[in-house]
Parts: structure tokens; sequence; C-alpha cells
């Protein structure tokens, strides 16, 4: 039985991707009575999460800022207090579990960016994560893909487990959809597509905008996140949100076109809220998404969004655009409870048949 696991994080604070998902796993396992010890280059000790660890500073401070990612697993060696399984959440060496929620191959092929002296830093230092790793936990089927295709990792090392989404948070709350949608201006006569952006290039404002600006639909773009860059016809700047769940609860669906993807809790996030969504397919979180879900397009073919946005306004019309049971939309268990199960079941299968380390007395 597993007592103690080790865990990296570049940053042990609230942020975006993988300090998330750290921070789902350290309250999941916690819950299982597993002691944690969390290494991080930075860390928050404010968070309620910093409690629930052991905390351990990985000294970077003396390494230039864009160096200290190529440089963790050498500190992290350095103050390494035990031996124990290790998750690492950021590019780390000799993982037993590696986390992997994003390639940087997959990125640089798909945002169609040329590859500098960084990047190919970067690539080098995935490919010894990988190699190193004893086992990785792609977040979706697309990573694995990538990881085999383009790192040319044995399929047999890579687990295929989506991400948790918080279904405490992320609920329907039909009663207050009227209220809410008041609050940010939407009217019930039009269609309200929710674009939560924090960058508008790779999460497909561009291909979005041009339909919206040239349809003559009642429908109107909510962006939720980063300033627009110009004013847009049909298009709304919403800033920044911090009550994510009220928001899906107003719009009417969520839309996101997005060149990459690799996974995108955004889309399991409105689902979960009763808040149908319309996608580019090439998205991963459709991998756990049947047709009840919403509307899925090809970004290759804009045809195919426009279709897709007009079969969204006549459900809305007909005034059964809401989800009564959202898990009839997805085909995986989002619970943290059932991924700290998965993720256990996967320590306790390295756990078995990792050999014993013998100290010198």
């Amino acid at each position: 039985m597993i007592k103690t696991i080790d865990l990296t994080i570049n940053c042990l604070r609230h942020g975006g991707g993988m300090e998330s998902y750290a921070f789902d796993l350290i309250r999941g396992l916690s819950a299982q009575n597993i002691n944690i010890n969390a290494y991080a280059a930075k860390i928050d000790t404010s968070t309620a999460e910093y409690a629930l660890v052991n905390a351990c500073l990985v000294n970077q401070t003396l390494m230039p800022k864009k160096l200290r990612p190529f440089f963790f697993s050498r500190a992290f060696k350095k103050v390494r207090r035990e031996t124990n399984l290790l998750i690492a959440c950021n590019p780390c060496d000799h993982a037993d579990i590696f986390a992997c929620g994003g390639t940087h191959l997959g990125y640089l092929h798909n945002m169609e960016q040329k590859t500098g002296l960084l990047d190919r830093l970067t690539i080098r230092r995935n490919r010894s994560n990988y190699a190193t790793a004893k086992s990785i936990m792609a977040h979706s089927h697309l990573m694995q893909r990538e990881l085999t295709a383009l790192y040319g990792v044995p399929s047999e090392k890579i687990h295929v487990i989506h991400p948790p989404a918080d279904t405490a948070r992320f609920y329907p709350a039909p009663d207050e959809t009227a209220a809410v949608r008041a609050k940010y201006g939407f009217q019930d006569d039009e269609t309200v597509f929710l674009f939560p952006s924090t960058g508008h290039k790779r999460k497909g404002l561009d291909l979005l905008a041009d339909f919206f600006e040239h349809t003559d639909l009642p429908v109107k773009l909510a962006v939720a996140g980063s300033p627009l860059p110009r004013p847009m016809k049909n298009v709304v700047e919403l800033g920044f949100c911090k009550n994510m769940p009220e928001l899906y609860r107003a719009a009417d669906f969520t839309i996101m076109a997005s060149l990459y993807e690799p996974f995108g809790l955004v889309g399991v996030e409105s689902v979960l809220c009763g808040t149908r969504v319309v996608l580019s397919d090439n998205m991963a979180c459709t991998e756990v998404m049947n047709d009840e879900a919403g509307f899925f397009f090809s970004r290759s073919r804009p045809e195919t969004l426009a279709q897709a946005v007009v079969q969204a306004a006549a459900l809305k019309q007909q005034g059964k655009h809401k989800l009564t049971d959202p898990m009839q939309a997805l085909n995986y268990n989002p619970t943290l409870e059932h991924h700290i199960s998965q993720t256990i079941d996967m320590l306790e299968t390295i756990r078995i048949n990792k050999p014993p380390v013998f100290r010198r007395p």
C-alpha cells in the first residue's frame, strides 16, 4: 500500500493547466491518506493545498528565468529527500508517472510555428523526460498519438487517463439562469455563444469572428478573457470572469475552434453546467463526449461551423438547448475521485514491479 509519494511542479500555486492539475492530485491523494512531498521552484504558502503537503523548495533563483525549466531535474535531484514513487507534473526526468498534458512538437506543428533555439531545447528536454519515465499518463488519445508518432515513445509505456473536472463547482442551476443572463446583458431572443479564451490565436477567434461578423442570425459571440484585438460585429467583450460556472449557465452554448487543444477542460466544464458545446473536432475533449453534448465541426471546412451554429440556434428556439442530465453527454467519469483511483492503480502497478532501493548504513 502506498503511504507517501513525491510530486513535482514548477509552481505550487494557483494557475493554469498543470498547476491546477497538481492541486487536483494533492487534494485527491490527500483524501486517500497518502502523504505528499511536493517539490516546486515557487511555493505559495497561502493556498489551502500548501497545508496538505510537505512543501520542498527547488531553488532556482540563481538561474536565468528562461533556462530554469531546463535545469529543474538537476536542481530537484539535489534536494530530494526520499526515493518514493514520483509523479511529475512538470518537465522532470526519472518520473514513475509523467503527466502529459501537451507536447511541444504537437504545439509547433498545429500552430505552424518555426523551431527556434528554445524550442529545440524544449524538445530535447521532453525527449529526456519521456525516455526516463517509467510510465506516462497521457491526458487524451491525441497526446498518446503525438507521443508515439512525434517522439517514438513505446505505446505500452503510455496510459490514457483523461483529466478530472470539478463536479462540485460545475453543475446545472436552471433556476438561476434568468438572473445571470440579465447580469451579463444577454437577451432572451438571441443565442449566446460563450468563447472563453486567454490566447485568441490558439483558441481560434479569427475563424469564429469571420462567421459571427457576417451572419444575419440572431446570435452573439461573448468573449470571456483577453481583450479583443478590435471591435467586431455580433461580438461582445466580457473581460476576465472569475465565476465561470455562472457564466457557463448564462450562455446558451460554449464555442471553441482551437488550433491545438491537448484536452480542453472548458468543454467538459460547460457540459457539466448543462450548457451544450459547439467545438472543432480536433479538440481532444471531444473524445469524451457523445452527440448529446452538442455540435462538432471541422476547422478545415468553415461551412461545417456555419451548419453547427445554425443547428444550435434552432435548438435554442425550440427551448431544448440545455442539458438536464450532463453525465449522459459524457462517456467518461469526470470526478476527481475516479481519476485518483486510476492514478493509484498506476502507482500500485509500478510499486509492485519496482526494485527495492538499498541505502548504505
